[in-house]
């Protein structure tokens, strides 16, 4: 085998704190696309060398890129190579906007939910693209399979076909609030990417209503033989603008007053909720009202507005965060 190019020490530790700038990173991402993409199976060390950047930097970059163009090491190689090796060419873009999107992720990820959530729709459309084979009659997603594969993958096939196929799924479930695991029949309805978790949308026939099943807490997973209907008109994303993010709950108006001091910062986002309703008033303090299916989420975000936020309604919630904040002075004591 022949001898690895070392990385020139000197210069590396030169830029190794150096921050990226947006360009610095499209251009680095840039260069190791073409570099897989020519087959040299390169390792972290030669793309830092390559990019003149620390072999953490790479892993950064690889990692980024990972949720676009899915990235394997290659053991017998000893590198990097494409899990699809007609990836880019299946990909709707070209690598320079490929480049950019990845680069843009670590910027968008600081941003609002909203923003995200976009972003993020567009980054797993690019992914299944990614994924799929270059037979245009193919469209089940080929995932990696192997025995080294996070168990994650695996489930994400099974429910993909399941849910192109409209077939029951049989499934071993560890519920991570209870601790309970339990044995269910669901009819998969879709895959959602969530706080970094791939998510199921279900009918439980266990628990005869709709569910989230995060794939990591599944055990065992099989399909069955019977097949299921969605509702009719049931659309995901009409099911999803009802939540705040994805959990479901009891439909509950929530208003909420914002202070002057951060009133220009929630006015600069045109909407935080598809169901939002706005008023700025006289004094300068903005309320927004909201309907959602559980105040669970909602809670998590008005929290990361505190001081600056005062919840008006409903009194349910409003002494429900009281309690929580008094019980987190207590811990810190």
């Amino acid at each position: 085998m022949p001898k690895r190019p070392l990385i020139n020490k000197k210069s590396l530790n030169k830029r190794r704190d150096k921050p990226a700038g947006i360009t610095e990173k499209v251009i680095n991402i840039l260069k190791i696309l073409n570099y897989i993409e020519q087959g040299k199976y390169p390792s972290a060390r030669e793309l830092a060398e390559l990019c003149e950047v620390s072999e953490r930097s790479v892993y950064r970059y690889l990692n980024i890129l990972q949720n676009i163009v899915p990235i394997v090491f290659d053991e017998k190689h000893g590198g990097y190579r494409f899990e699809n090796g007609s990836a880019l060419r299946i990909i709707p873009i070209e690598k320079k906007e490929l480049a950019l999107l990845a680069a843009l992720s670590e910027v968008i990820s600081h941003s609002g939910e909203n923003l995200k959530g976009t972003f993020n729709s567009i980054l797993n459309k690019l992914y299944a693209c990614a994924k799929r084979t270059e037979k245009q009659e193919e469209k089940i997603y080929h995932l990696t399979t192997n025995k080294t594969a996070p168990q994650t993958w695996q489930w994400f096939e099974m429910a993909t076909n399941s849910i192109m196929n409209q077939r029951q799924l049989k499934i071993k479930y560890h519920a991570i609030n209870t601790g309970k695991m339990t044995n269910r029949a669901i009819d998969p309805y879709g895959l959602i990417f969530h706080d970094g978790i791939w998510f199921i949308y279900a009918y439980c026939h266990l628990r005869k209503d709709y569910r989230w099943f995060a794939l990591d807490r599944i055990e065992k997973i099989s399909p069955m033989d019977k097949i299921f209907k969605k509702p009719e008109g049931f659309d995901m994303d009409e099911q999803l603008r009802k939540s705040w993010m994805i959990w479901e709950g009891k439909q509950t108006e929530v208003k909420v007053r914002f202070s002057p001091e951060i009133a220009e910062i929630i006015k600069r986002k045109p909407s935080w909720h598809p169901s939002e309703k706005r008023k700025v008033l006289p004094t300068g303090e903005v309320e927004l009202t909201f309907t959602v299916s559980g105040t669970e989420e909602i809670k998590w975000w008005i929290y990361s507005w505190i001081p600056y936020v005062e919840v008006l309604e409903p009194k349910s919630l409003r002494d429900e965060m009281k309690r929580d904040l008094k019980r987190s002075l207590l811990i810190s004591r």
